[in-house]
């Protein structure tokens, strides 16, 4: 069942990995692109939120509601405000950036959750991130003039990062089905509005856009991101943020192909050894058996 459950989270991170190509073939303001992605997306998942809840009557709406409101708000501001320091920012600092959800994982964890990671988890969790710093780091610009972009990206993955642990949160629902759906649609809902407000017109002006839009609700979105709020209830946080940072392998390959961007010969190869060592040693912490009491008890 573990190896079951890992290898779903690994189909969910191919899923997300989607989003960069989807995105920028959309040409499509950030914040329009937040609404109709998580819009569609939670359209496609409602017959499941319906099933769901024919199977389940309770809790009752008003408390599906207020659990997924949190998330949907989190997710609404992570979405906007990382696509605002996108425009501020550099690309290197801002792909850097949104990979330190693994390591800042264990504090939010202990203070949302009061969970506490494994001495295994941490070792991962480090070997891994030093593949992420191998990866950005020789186009890192510590240029001041960028300040102000890395700081929002930083506060955007800090966003991304309580998102992921409220839907832990949710794991004391019958169903997934009954929280991600409606956290969707509230999200975007909320991203509508504002980019309704700042372009005047909710509607993508090109009609070409919808269909990258379409792809973008129906892989990362209503298949990758609701993947990694059922990893969230189902494994541990850390290995979840952990095998998250393998993402940036499927989408460099993605991107190789459909955009012709070919990755440092150098920093990419030692990234994808140290990423995925790192979250081959955290997989391993959390899949050996935990010793029964008796065993325990006979231990000398």
């Amino acid at each position: 069942m573990f190896a079951l459950r890992v290898l779903l989270l690994l189909f969910g991170i191919c899923a997300c990995s989607t989003a960069a190509t989807f995105i920028r073939a959309a040409q499509l303001h950030p914040l329009l692109i937040a609404a109709w992605r998580l819009l569609l997306g939670g359209l496609l998942l409602l017959p499941a939120f319906l099933v769901a809840r024919r199977r389940h009557p309770q809790p009752a709406l008003r408390r599906l509601l207020a659990t997924a409101l949190p998330g949907a708000v989190l997710l609404a501001l992570h979405f906007w405000s990382w696509n605002a320091g996108l425009q501020r920012a550099i690309i290197a600092n801002a792909a850097l950036i949104v990979n330190m959800t693994a390591p800042v994982m264990p504090v939010v964890v202990w203070l949302l959750l009061r969970e506490r990671v494994t001495r295994g988890e941490l070792v991962g969790t480090a070997i891994a991130f030093c593949g992420v710093l191998a990866l950005a780091g020789h186009d890192l610009n510590l240029d001041p003039r960028y300040f102000v972009g890395d700081a929002i990206c930083f506060g955007s993955m800090l966003l991304f990062a309580v998102y992921l642990v409220y839907a832990r949160r949710s794991r004391d629902l019958p169903s997934i089905w009954l929280y991600v759906p409606p956290v969707y649609l509230i999200a975007g809902g909320l991203c509508l509005i504002a980019g309704w407000a700042v372009t005047g017109d909710p509607l993508p002006a090109r009609p070409a856009a919808w269909q990258p839009l379409l792809g973008l609700a129906v892989i990362p979105t209503a298949i990758g991101h609701s993947v990694l709020n059922l990893s969230m209830q189902r494994l541990p946080s850390q290995l979840v943020a952990v095998v998250n940072l393998l993402q940036f392998l499927p989408a460099a390959i993605l991107a190789w192909i459909v955009f012709k961007e070919h990755p440092h010969p150098v920093s990419f190869p030692l990234a994808v050894v140290l990423v995925l060592g790192g979250a081959a040693i955290t997989i391993r912490t959390r899949a050996r058996p935990k010793p029964s009491p008796a065993a325990a008890s006979r231990s000398p």
